[in-house]
């Protein structure tokens, strides 16, 4: 038999999907969120409201950016140069980015536990 609209031959038997294996385990599994060890990963984290929380940095060393939450709840993505309500980001590394603030530098770290 041939498909009319790709002249190519159809094979004669269509194919059957392979059998599930008997001794295949179907058995529930628990949600690895709810146990203890989601208990242990998990930690509060400690920080000032009023303050921009670092939330992470990536890139490469001379093309580094950071994920920044504000104050009013807005998460925003930084590079140097850039202003921060007002505040010019001079410097962004690993673990901190530094910012200058009315003439003063201020240095923004993860949050501690």
């Amino acid at each position: 038999m041939t498909d009319t609209s790709t002249g190519r031959d159809m094979p004669k038997i269509s194919l059957r999907p392979r059998l599930r294996p008997a001794n295949l385990d179907t058995a529930p599994r628990p949600d690895p969120a709810s146990g203890s060890a989601a208990d242990t990963a998990t930690v509060a984290a400690q920080f000032d409201p009023t303050e921009p929380l670092l939330l992470g940095t990536y890139g490469s060393d001379s093309d580094r950016r950071a994920i920044l939450r504000l104050p009013n709840g807005v998460v925003s993505k930084v590079t140097v140069g850039d202003r921060l309500a007002g505040d010019k980001v001079l410097a962004i590394a690993e673990d901190f980015v530094t910012v200058a603030h009315r003439g003063k530098l201020r240095r923004f770290t993860f949050p501690s536990a």
